[in-house]
């Protein structure tokens, strides 16, 4: 009597998601993550004090931190194109590579084409490496929301390290922090190799960016995605300005904004679970809390207490819709949409954290800083009463399933 044949494997051991190599992905992915966020926290405080150091005025450190903010801006708008002909490993090796590059030009020289230039290569890189990371995240997952969260608290972690740790190492010297920020990056573009491999996105089987912004849901994701890149702007624009208005300390300001950014984070955690089905309201909810709370900050007498209540509410809004918004888009997208999804809240993501500094710097010469960036706040918020009026039910009731 022949042998009986070997029982096959588990299909824990190769299947696709919650398998083992999936469970490892995942780890990896998030160390990724985290490392390159902790080089791009460090190159945030370093890179316009370096700036200053050098000789730039403010003017000039403010020319080159928009150049970075352009430069993100036209990545995202060629991130379908790319995420349909390379690989999203590939893409975030390459993206976090170019955050090394940056460093490297810096601690080289800081003459000004070379200051621009490594500034347009941490634009390129945090266009890619965003979407890219994401894009891999949720591949071939049937909880992308899950994914999303986890990978942007990794990423929020590091980004609340990487500015201390830049700053502790600054004191040493600002060499010495621009060789921790490339060795983050560096870390990242290690673990990129050991990322699961899937094949590009197939663009013949997508809609394209402009039928998918036509689907229940995604122009309310975009919308709420602009009130999150506004929210973040100004955290790192005229906020602080206000803060010091009213007589708060370099140090205070700081731990405020580090307070609204852990508020996010935390925000997202509670969010980890949320069902399909009430991730539309939830993400409606989110951004109209978050551009009132922008509002009152921007209009309320200077109060400290009052002032650091509503940068926790707008910070743990602004953290929910930086993260459900692309996730909402997907929702309605195909395995082959879901790079273009997430490229496209991306793109206005990018588009509002561009253009808001812009809109409110234009608003301040005629108005004081509270107002104008009031206005801008309430222009914003007061679309989503227009977006997806007409399409008022949740993505999710026209997909059923994968319901928890």
């Amino acid at each position: 009597m022949p042998a009986t044949p070997p029982a096959p494997p588990p299909p824990a051991a190769v299947g696709p998601a919650g398998s083992i190599d999936d469970r490892r992905d995942r780890v990896i992915g998030l160390v990724v993550v985290f490392a390159f966020s902790i080089g791009l926290g460090v190159g945030t405080v370093t890179i316009p004090l370096l700036a200053l150091a050098s000789g730039y005025d403010a003017a000039s450190v403010g020319f080159l931190v928009a150049t970075a903010a352009a430069m993100q801006l036209a990545g995202r708008l060629a991130l379908p194109w790319l995420l349909g002909r390379f690989t999203d490993r590939s893409l975030t090796a390459f993206s976090a590579l170019m955050m090394v590059a940056a460093f490297a030009l810096l601690i080289w020289s800081t003459a000004l084409p070379v200051f621009i230039a490594a500034q347009l290569l941490q634009g390129a890189a945090r266009a890619i490496f965003w979407t890219s990371s994401q894009a891999h995240a949720i591949r071939d997952q049937p909880e992308p929301i899950r994914r999303l969260v986890d990978l942007n608290v990794a990423g929020n972690a590091g980004t609340l390290v990487g500015p201390a740790v830049g700053g502790l190492l600054a004191a040493i010297g600002l060499t010495v922090a621009l060789v921790a920020g490339a060795a983050g990056a560096l870390v990242a573009v290690a673990g990129t190799a050991f990322l699961r491999a899937f094949p590009p996105f197939d663009r013949k089987r997508s809609a394209g960016t402009r039928r998918l912004l036509r689907r229940t849901g995604v122009d309310v994701a975009c919308w709420a995605s602009v009130v999150g890149g506004l929210w973040w702007s100004m955290m790192g624009s005229f906020v602080p300005v206000l803060l010091v208005g009213a007589g708060v300390g370099s140090i205070g300001v700081g731990w405020a904004i580090t307070g609204s950014e852990a508020a996010g984070m935390f925000a997202l955690l509670a969010l980890r679970s949320v069902s399909r089905t009430r991730i539309g309201p939830a993400v409606r909810i989110a951004a109209v809390v978050a551009s009132v709370a922008l509002v009152l900050i921007a209009l309320l007498p200077p109060v400290l207490p009052v002032a650091i209540t509503l940068l926790l509410i707008g910070g743990a809004a602004a953290g929910s819709v930086t993260t459900l918004s692309p996730a909402m888009a997907t929702l309605v997208a195909s395995a082959d949409e879901q790079g273009d999804a997430l490229s496209l809240t991306g793109t206005f993501r990018a588009a509002a954290l561009f253009a808001s500094p812009a809109a409110v710097g234009v608003l301040v010469t005629p108005l004081a800083v509270g107002p104008a960036m009031a206005m801008v706040a309430l222009a914003v918020g007061s679309a989503g009463a227009v977006v997806g009026r007409e399409r008022a039910r949740a993505v999710a009731s026209r997909e059923p399933g994968l319901r928890r």
